[in-house]
């Protein structure tokens, strides 16, 4: 990362501190895939290429706040001519030790601070996918707090009265007792705002939802308990109640959880054990998740020192395979050499756990 550091004055119009920090950052790729062009997944096809910057402004107050503005943008992607600069992320921040306000491209707030079990059907929070978000953080009483509102710019600001509005609010709580950990997150119902914009990016719901967890450790295992209720626009609520244990045998971990559905769709489980031991990793794992929804995966990893590592994986229930490695070219660049296959093209540019592309792909990539 490359840091600059400027008169205030010529940054931003905060008085009282003698300079800004202005931090740039980035990321390039560039790569070649052999996927057929009739093929109905979305990975890169023939050579592909992008590169995003990233901006950040900071600037420490006389009063103890620091105010900071973060913009990233894609600079290329696939394109070198007609390039328009947007940009795909912002949040404006002012924040203390002890609290802070944001902005912009930011977490919502029980989505923030929830941490549940895995596979609950009805603790879906709002996830921030291109909406604008206020959000307040602080400390109260050893929690975490958060308490935040979607931004509603559907509206018309032109028209005398119909100004952008607060939708959605939200809170999220989070902290350790002693040996117990908790998170509690709310949101309220909301959905002239999905249907004004047509969301249909997955990550919003536009439900009311309630959840709140507990875990600790017992007898040298990670517990975890959590419910959630979420209510429909009819006013139909329905429960998730789940476990989650943890526990680890020399350099085994074994894992595994059950989530009980109120509603007629059924349970589900699963089951898991990661093995690491020197350059070797191994994760295996088994579910399934309501209606009889099959999955499992085996995939493994070998660090082969000075910078090369070997990957290997069948996942998707066996409709998923790949084989892969990766060389560190020091500095923030890497070399990516891959192969997968997606049977039944439901993974498209997600194939197992590191998400390789469809077909044999030779890729280098650089941070800045």
């Amino acid at each position: 990362m490359k840091r600059i550091l400027l008169a205030s004055a010529s940054i931003v119009a905060f008085a009282g501190a003698a300079a800004a920090e202005v931090s740039f950052s980035g990321e390039a790729t560039l790569g070649y895939n052999d996927t057929d062009t009739d093929s109905e997944t979305d990975d890169d096809r023939g050579f592909y290429w992008d590169a995003e910057l990233g901006i950040t402004l900071s600037q420490e107050l006389d009063n103890g706040l620091t105010a900071a503005a973060t913009v990233t943008t894609d600079l290329v992607d696939n394109e070198l001519s007609d390039v328009a600069l947007e940009a795909d992320g912002y949040v404006l921040s002012l924040t203390s030790e002890t609290a802070g306000l944001f902005f912009g491209d930011t977490d919502m707030a029980a989505n923030l601070r929830w941490d549940g079990v895995s596979e609950m059907a009805h603790d879906g929070f709002s996830e921030t996918d291109g909406e604008t978000v206020l959000r307040g953080d602080f400390m109260a009483y050893g929690l975490d707090v958060s308490v935040s509102a979607l931004v509603d710019d559907t509206t018309d600001g032109n028209v005398p009265g119909d100004d952008d509005t607060l939708d959605q609010y939200s809170v999220g709580v989070a902290g350790t007792f002693g040996a117990f950990e908790m998170s509690a997150g709310y949101q309220e119902e909301e959905r002239d705002y999905s249907e004004a914009v047509e969301i249909d990016n997955g990550d919003y719901n536009p439900n009311q939802i309630f959840g709140i967890a507990f875990g600790t450790a017992f007898a040298g295992a990670d517990i975890d308990v959590a419910y959630a209720r979420e209510e429909d626009a009819a006013g139909d609520s329905e429960s998730s109640t789940g476990i989650e244990v943890a526990y680890p045998v020399g350099p085994v971990t074994l894992g595994a959880f059950y989530v009980h559905e109120s509603d007629d769709e059924g349970d589900s489980f699963g089951l898991a054990a990661d093995y690491v031991s020197g350059p070797i990793t191994v994760s295996t794992a088994y579910e399934e998740v309501r209606e009889g929804d099959e999955d499992w995966a085996i995939e493994a990893g070998y660090d082969m020192g000075m910078g090369l590592n070997f990957y290997a994986g069948v996942a998707d229930a066996g409709d998923d395979y790949y084989v892969a490695s990766t060389y560190d070219l020091a500095e923030g660049a890497q070399l990516l050499v891959s192969f997968a296959e997606d049977d039944d093209n439901d993974s498209e540019d997600e194939i197992g756990d590191p998400e390789y592309q469809d077909g044999t792909t030779v890729e280098v990539s650089f941070e800045f």
